[in-house]
């Protein structure tokens, strides 16, 4: 039998510590998306030199990786429960923050029933993101 000893307090801490930065990369990967290519446009222009300038090869960069972060988000959302889902989304993921009451109010739940299954939500999270990275294994 599978056994699946996890910590739960450090799992859902390790899954708020790494969703609050997920405003931020929802916005780059969203803003990125309004990027267009062109022959002339290039995501590290060179110089005269042949140089490139870190800062715009380091934007870039940060750019594709938060693509590729957020594509890993959307999975791991994918694979949850459509309850647990909102809860993450609306919580940690919109682009305007939503407070907690008005979150559990239009779920129709109450703040004890609220905060109880948003930890469910944050270890469903830490399963689903990348097989389990997020899990804090005993």
């Amino acid at each position: 039998m599978l056994q699946l000893d996890y910590d739960k307090k450090q799992t859902q801490k390790s899954v708020k510590d790494f969703l609050k930065y997920g405003r931020k990369i929802r916005s780059m990967y969203q803003s990125s998306l309004s990027i267009r290519s062109s022959s002339n446009y290039s995501l590290a222009p060179s110089y005269g030199n042949g140089g490139h300038s870190n800062p715009v090869e380091k934007a870039a960069i940060i750019r594709t990786e938060a693509k590729e972060e957020w594509s890993e988000i959307e999975m791991a959302l994918s694979l949850m429960d459509d309850t647990n889902k909102t809860m993450i989304k609306r919580k940690y993921l919109s682009l305007d923050r939503i407070a907690d009451s008005d979150i559990y109010l239009n779920l129709n739940m109450s703040s004890s029933t609220y905060y109880e299954l948003l930890k469910e939500a944050l270890e469903e999270f830490a399963f689903c993101y990348r097989g389990g990275e997020l899990v804090a294994w005993i």
